[in-house]
This record gives C-alpha cells, sequence and structure tokens, in this order.
C-alpha cells in the first residue's frame, strides 16, 4: 500500500505523462447579480486536473460558478472549483470538507486555480507569462487522504474583470459561498476544517473573524499559514523584493474596486508605473517576476514615494486597506494553527505575531536557514517543509 504523499507524487508525476482537456479560462465572467443568493450554484463542469483520476489519487472534479457578495454586500458571480475524493476516509465520522483559500496566483482570469488545476505548468508569449498551479500538490494529498476539497478563485470586478486581490472580506466570502454551493454537488460540511495560506491566509483570517457571514458552516479547525494580517506593512515589505509584483496585483485590484480610489491613485503614477500596473493585471505570479523583479516601486510614482507610502498617504486607498487588517475580533474558540516564517520576504513575521496576540493563539514560528537574495523562498520553503505535517494536523482535528 502506497502512503498518502506516495500516492499524490505518483499520481502527479503520471499526469505529465497525460494529455487532459483544459477549461476555458474565461469560463464564467463576473456578473453582478439581482435576485441570487450568495452561495447559490450557477453553473458546473466536470473537469481533469493534474494528479487525479487515476487508480493512485481517485478524485471526481468540477469547476462551478456561483453567487457571492462582496464586502458592501453586493451579489456577484464568482468562480471555483470542488474536489470530491473517491479514496476510502480511514478516520472518524464523515469524510472531512477542507475550504481551501489559494495563495496569490495572479489577478487574471487565466491565472484562477479553477483553470490552472487543469493546466499545470504552461508559457504564454504575448504578454510573456507562466502559469503554474503550485498549491495543486497540497489540495491533492488532503484529496489522497480521503477529504474532500472546495477552492474560491475569488471575487473579481464585473466591470474591469480583474481579482479584488487585498480584499479579505470579500475573500472570505467568496470561500464560504463555494462550500454552501458545493452542497448542490453533495458535498457534506458538517465536519469542515479551513486552509489558507499566504493571500489564503488572510482570507480564512477574515472568516475566522466574522463567521456570522455564514452561521450554518461551522468549521472545526483551521490552518492559516503567513496571513497578511496589516496589508499596509505587508507591501512596505515586499518592496524590492523578486515578488514585488504583488504590488501590482493590488494597485490594480484596489483601482477596479473603486473609481473614487483609481482617481486618487492614477495622478500620481509614473508612466512606468501605469505600464508596470498593466501588464501586472495581465500575468499570473509565476510569470510576472519574468518582468519586474527586485523592482524598487519607486520608479512607479511621480512622487518617488514608495507604492507603499503612496497608498498610506492616500485616505480612500488607505481606508480601503486599512478594512481588511485582522485582528479586530477574536475567532471562534476551535483549533487553529497559525505559522509564520521567521525570515519572511513577503509577509513580516512581526504582522503575524501581533495578530496571535489578537486572537490569543499561538504562533508556529517556523526557522528554516534564511535564503539571501530576497527570493520569495523564505515565504514559500516553509509553507512546502511542513506541508504533510499541517495536513495530518488538519485531518487529525477533523478525526482523522
Amino acid at each position: 500500500m502506497f502512503t498518502p504523499i506516495a500516492r499524490t507524487a505518483l499520481g502527479l508525476a503520471g499526469s505529465v505523462f497525460v494529455l487532459r482537456p483544459r477549461t476555458d479560462p474565461e469560463f464564467a465572467a463576473a456578473t453582478w447579480l439581482a435576485g441570487a443568493r450568495p452561495g447559490q450554484l450557477l453553473a458546473a463542469e466536470t473537469i481533469s486536473p493534474i494528479g487525479l483520476g487515476g487508480r493512485m489519487n481517485p478524485a471526481k472534479a468540477w469547476r462551478i460558478s456561483y453567487a457571492t457578495s462582496d464586502r458592501d454586500s453586493r451579489v456577484l458571480s464568482a468562480t471555483g472549483a470542488v474536489f470530491r475524493s473517491l479514496s476510502p476516509w480511514r478516520g472518524e465520522g464523515e469524510a472531512p470538507t477542507v475550504a481551501f483559500a489559494p495563495s496569490t496566483q495572479g489577478v487574471a482570469p487565466r491565472c484562477d486555480p479553477s483553470y490552472t488545476c487543469t493546466v499545470g505548468f504552461s508559457t504564454r508569449r504575448s504578454p510573456l507569462d507562466a502559469i503554474a498551479a503550485y498549491e495543486q500538490p497540497a489540495i491533492n494529498l488532503l484529496l489522497a487522504c480521503g477529504a474532500n476539497v472546495v477552492v474560491t478563485d475569488y471575487p473579481r470586478d464585473p466591470e474591469d474583470n480583474v481579482q479584488l486581490y487585498c480584499d479579505h472580506v470579500s475573500s472570505a466570502r467568496a470561500l464560504a459561498d463555494a462550500l454552501r454551493a458545493s452542497s448542490e454537488l453533495g458535498i457534506d460540511t458538517t465536519n469542515l476544517g479551513l486552509w489558507g495560506f499566504s493571500q489564503g491566509g488572510g482570507a480564512v483570517g477574515a472568516w475566522l473573524e466574522q463567521p456570522e457571514y455564514t452561521p450554518e458552516l461551522q468549521p472545526l479547525a483551521a490552518v492559516v499559514g503567513a496571513p497578511p494580517a496589516d496589508l499596509i506593512a505587508m507591501l512596505d515589505h515586499v518592496d524590492g523584493a523578486m515578488s514585488s509584483v504583488v504590488i501590482l496585483y493590488a494597485v490594480a485590484a484596489l483601482m477596479a474596486a473603486d473609481e473614487r480610489i483609481a482617481g486618487e491613485i492614477t495622478p500620481h503614477l509614473s508612466g512606468e508605473g501605469v505600464r508596470a500596473v498593466m501588464l501586472g493585471a495581465q500575468v499570473c505570479a509565476a510569470g510576472a517576476v519574468l518582468h519586474r523583479p527586485w523592482a524598487q516601486t519607486s520608479t512607479w510614482t511621480t512622487t518617488g514615494q514608495t507604492m507603499a507610502e503612496l497608498l498610506a498617504d492616500l485616505p480612500l486607498t488607505s481606508a480601503h486597506l486599512e478594512a481588511s487588517r485582522l485582528g479586530s475580533r477574536r475567532p471562534p474558540r476551535i483549533p487553529i494553527r497559525l505559522w509564520a516564517s521567521l525570515f519572511d520576504d513577503l509577509v513580516p513575521h512581526p504582522t503575524v505575531t501581533t495578530l496571535g496576540s489578537a486572537w490569543g493563539v499561538d504562533v508556529h514560528t517556523r526557522r528554516l536557514p534564511r535564503i539571501l537574495g530576497r527570493t520569495g523562498m523564505n515565504h514559500f520553503g516553509p509553507y512546502f517543509a511542513w506541508l504533510s505535517r499541517d495536513v495530518r494536523w488538519l485531518l487529525a482535528q477533523l478525526g482523522g
């Protein structure tokens, strides 16, 4: 018998040699909805994600469109994916379902996990881009253990078709509503766990702080990894790093979310800044670093300020970002594995320890040797180094 880790690895390795049908990256464009209830399933189509469906890791999967609401309670459509494990659950009670909030993939539709899970890795020439489903191993490992998984792509602005990045509240609602919609595909949500790393950690954190949005969904445990609890501090910390392109995602999303914010930011962008933001809205995370790695964002502003300094000085923009700050409310009394990387070059370690104090939970600090160069490896390395242990911990809380 192979272990879940071995079956995950073999399934992914085997998928390299199998041609799989891809879904349409423009599946179910975002629209404002009238008369729909958040959590309503709008459409579903079967998909063939990498590493799944064979003898090693059997599962069924769907790409879904569903109704959700943004931070202002406006109802709009969003997309996601539902994975039903066909591996036996060897724990107690019903097989668990994990609501999975992905980390940063990019704000364009072709970066959505419900699409990239059918691609794996792919490149694009115009504009130069790379698509990488780098969290699929985590999803597949949960499935190999017998857990179901529900993933959100996060909501996007219907007018600009840009993901509402740096909006933890809307992201949390989209995750919860994806779970609601999955029940129409036969997914049981009573034995429920939450999983989020980086951007996903922010979404899970916002769910835990506002559980009243979906009172019928009662998470029993949560893994919250490197959450950007203070977005201004995160944007300042990442400036000049290889992954500083996430700042472009933030600016593009802020401008798409509110035309008043767009009007506030635009006059302060240099020509280089405008070009950078326009490109950032079109490329995925793996491809974005090919364009502007280690960028100094002071060249993107007319004032010579960094983007973080500029955004903090603009009243509407800073208020929007401040509304996503985590730590204003304590989460429900459930097991929470809140972790941070000591040398994280994307999310400042002190902001996570501050969140832990506000929540009244211990912070698990991960201490790997520091990798020089601000490449992002001090952010992603601990995630994958502890991945199997985090999966075991979460499933143990759910009866495994």
